[in-house]
């Protein structure tokens, strides 16, 4: 009975915090493009009649549904895009906590037969950490599919939270977790003091400009002020049908039960069948989404065709700004190599348990080793996107990789390691591929939104990991590029 009440209290408050998170997230979809302020009004408001919406009718889900989907003042239909992006977010959650903690696909976590309690009291804060990277990637897809822009302030924020949680989390089964050896972990730290340099010299610089580094901002829309007509705003994307939002829903109420099942012993449920429906329902969303046409298309193709004549030179530049990572990251290797007592003493630095009087002793905790787990992610991963970017844009002349998804590659390796970036890239091409030649028959254009479909891959590897790496081809893949590169 206990373990029941338990269950449900953990399943219950992680639907909300997706469902929250969600709400939270529509809001930036749709204000970072338009160039609003998300702190400026901190209420919402109806994009039609401008009337502030209370608080009961700005409950995720519950309000659309006791509305019937329209506005309380002047009954204008609200897109059932807020109900999916909300559900959609909430089935992220779910997802990230049955794939680490009921059905346990990741090595590296603690292992407990007590329950949710005991398992999240030690782990909580790696799954944190994926719940904030994969709300980013929800928000940067959205807008991606729209603008064709990934803003890093979102990857910077997973980032910068990657950092942190790896610092404070210390699993009892953290061995098997992805970690570097000693000398990769001091040249990652090393090539991350270069990349902070850089920052602090170049982007931090007066009158800098946001298009010499990054990616491009959007083109603010002309706003009506208040003191114009109201006017019907032009919908971000083509709105969701109500069937989607029923559908997703469902999948929502049935996620929760088969976990609250297989969680409390009461039936043998597989983990497999529980992801695939959710999976298969956000990537029909990413395809019906993707076949909306907009000007955007023919925008970024042309961007990229006037640009070509320059493309060489930007990424050669992008080249120097990553000398001093590639510098710093050498200095690391040959004082690990050249002085004898660094590897010994790089060894205890990073593997040193720190305990508090308050907690077990088997709690302690080694905040170097998770600095340095999460910058080796964070170093592989960018430098996989970066080595992409500039050897295609060199060998075709045109920019071939966006900097925004490099970013959004090395903030995944950060929180969830450079494995599930390795996999998570070549699962992008196929299904970038895939998504490419469904959408053909409703548009035709050259440009493809990548962010949505990164997001995407990183999700099913995540979801699927031991699964996937026990394939002997991915194994033998990944094993040799240890070899190789680590």
């Amino acid at each position: 009975m206990l373990l029941s009440v338990v269950t449900l209290w953990w399943l219950f408050f992680w639907t909300a915090v997706g469902l929250c998170a969600g709400s939270f997230l529509n809001v930036v979809i749709y204000r970072l493009p338009r160039d609003q302020s998300l702190r400026s009004p901190l209420f919402s408001a109806c994009p039609y009649c401008r009337s502030r919406i209370r608080w009961y009718d700005n409950l995720p889900v519950l309000s659309f549904m006791m509305l019937r989907g329209r506005c309380r003042s002047c009954h204008a239909p609200i897109s059932t895009r807020y109900v999916v992006i909300e559900i959609a977010m909430a089935l992220v959650v779910l997802m990230l906590l049955d794939a680490l903690f009921i059905g346990q696909v990741r090595s590296g976590l603690s292992e407990s037969q007590v329950g949710l309690n005991d398992l999240l009291a030690y782990d909580w804060p790696i799954l944190l950490a994926h719940v904030i990277l994969f709300a980013c990637m929800l928000s940067m897809s959205a807008i991606d599919l729209e603008h064709y822009w990934v803003d890093v302030r979102f990857t910077n924020l997973a980032t910068a939270a990657g950092f942190v949680l790896h610092i404070v989390w210390a699993p009892r089964a953290g061995a098997e977790w992805i970690r570097p050896d000693d000398t990769m972990g001091v040249m990652s730290l090393c090539a991350v003091a270069g990349l902070a340099i850089t920052w602090i010299v170049v982007v931090c610089q007066p009158h800098m400009d946001p298009e010499d580094f990054g990616e491009a901002e959007p083109v603010p829309e002309a706003m009506v002020g208040p003191q114009d007509p109201p006017r019907r705003p032009r919908a971000p994307l083509r709105p969701p049908s109500r069937v989607a939002g029923w559908v997703m829903g469902l999948l929502l109420v049935a996620l929760l039960a088969g976990m609250f099942l297989t969680e409390t012993d009461r039936f043998a449920l597989k983990h497999a069948p529980r992801a695939l429906l959710p999976l298969a329902m956000l990537f029909l969303l990413i395809v019906s989404e993707s076949t909306v046409t907009r000007t955007s298309d023919t925008q970024i193709v042309e961007a990229i065709d006037e640009e070509r004549h320059s493309a060489r030179k930007m990424v050669l530049e992008e080249l120097l700004l990553l000398l001093p990572a590639l510098l710093f990251a050498f200095v690391g290797l040959w004082v690990m190599m050249a002085w004898a007592e660094a590897p010994g003493r790089a060894h205890e630095a990073m593997h040193s348990r720190i305990y508090l009087p308050f907690c077990s002793p088997s709690h302690g905790w080694s905040p170097l080793l998770g600095l340095a787990t999460a910058a080796t992610g964070y170093v592989v991963a960018g430098a996989i996107g970066w080595a992409v970017r500039i050897v295609f844009t060199l060998a075709f002349g045109k920019e071939a990789f966006g900097a925004g998804d490099i970013h959004l590659m090395a903030a995944a390796g950060c929180i969830a390691g450079w494995p599930v970036v390795v996999l998570g890239f070549f699962l992008t091409c196929g299904l970038a591929l895939v998504g490419w030649v469904l959408t053909l028959p409703f548009k035709r254009t050259r440009a493809l939104p990548l962010g949505p479909w990164l997001s995407f891959s990183f999700l099913t590897v995540v979801i699927f990991y031991d699964g996937i790496l026990a394939l002997p081809i991915v194994a033998r893949t990944v094993d040799a590029f240890r070899v190789l590169f680590l």
